[in-house]
């Protein structure tokens, strides 16, 4: 009886130990199984967001690059800019109506492309530059200024393009200034912050 005791004995022993030791397999492989789902869910959630980061910087770029085509457009016509409130052109018809689409494009350009550069620095830059031009052409600020008007509008369009490189490029914006006055009392030039030489125009100085 005693032997058969211990038998029964060893028995349940081998059997509890088995149990045991696969209650414990269970519960490790269960727990790596669970550390291995967890940290896939954080590596694909890191990579949800470098892609989401990515997409808002293309899309960013690719606005910021229409958006500098129609600053050119406005750039091309802005000796015009102050004839459009003119009744009588000091240029040519022609160019006061050239330079009137240019203005019209980049106010089309605040409420389309622009809305796909999430920088608020920027938007503002560009919303400034839109008023900027319609102070001078729809509203004649500063008039009888005529050249101050153009330099003014002009050196902020640079700051403005430099603004929208920095965009494409990802890189860090021109140092913030105050726009210009256009009706100022004194004949001091506003100049933009010191940019990049390739925004130097050899062919009228700016």
């Amino acid at each position: 009886m005693s032997g058969l005791a211990d038998l029964a004995g060893e028995t349940v022993s081998a059997v509890l130990g088995t149990l045991v030791g696969g209650a414990i397999t269970v519960f490790v492989t269960r727990w790596q199984l669970t550390k291995t789902i967890v940290a896939q869910a954080e590596l694909a959630s890191t990579q949800q967001a470098v892609d989401t980061r990515l997409a808002r910087a293309e899309r960013a770029g690719a606005a910021a690059q229409l958006l500098l085509e129609r600053l050119a457009d406005l750039y091309n016509w802005l000796p015009s800019l102050p004839d459009v409130f003119e009744q009588e052109p000091t240029l040519s018809e022609d160019a006061r109506k050239q330079c009137s689409l240019a203005m019209e494009s980049l106010r089309r350009g605040m409420h389309t492309e622009l809305l796909g550069i999430g920088d608020i620095e920027v938007r503002e830059r560009y919303r400034t530059l839109v008023r900027l031009a319609y102070d001078v052409g729809r509203r004649g600020v500063g008039r009888g200024h005529r050249q101050r008007q153009i330099r003014d509008v002009r050196g902020y369009l640079r700051y403005v393009q430099a603004s929208l490189e920095s965009v494409i490029d990802a890189g860090p914006l021109p140092g913030q200034v105050e726009p210009p006055v256009l009706d100022r009392a004194e004949d001091e030039e506003w100049l933009p912050p010191a940019l990049a030489r390739h925004w130097v125009d050899p062919a009228d100085g700016s």
